[in-house]
């Protein structure tokens, strides 16, 4: 049972460190970070919902984008695990 929690908080980070990239992203760009869809920045297509699953989406995709095969950078994936795993860390700290 504890296994299921921390892969629910690692999940909950995972979903925090893609918002992250998605605002490090927009913010300079004076772009909304709330209120518009996620868009592939190469061909700007809106993502759908299963292109938008951290960190399985890159995986399963083979960190390409599903509409114009441009190779997805890995630092999202990376921002992504980290913040998932450091969720995951603070979850078996305050334990």
């Amino acid at each position: 049972m504890e296994t299921i929690i921390y892969i629910i908080i690692f999940l909950i980070g995972a979903m925090f460190g893609s918002f992250f990239t998605l605002a490090v992203y927009r913010i300079p760009r004076r772009e909304d970070i709330t209120h518009t869809r996620s868009y592939c920045p190469k061909c700007n297509h809106k993502l759908g919902f299963l292109d938008l699953i951290p960190v399985f989406s890159y995986i399963f995709l083979g960190a390409k984008c599903r509409y114009c095969k441009q190779k997805i950078r890995p630092r999202y994936f990376i921002v992504e695990i980290v913040s998932g795993l450091l969720f995951v860390l603070f979850g078996f700290l305050l334990k």
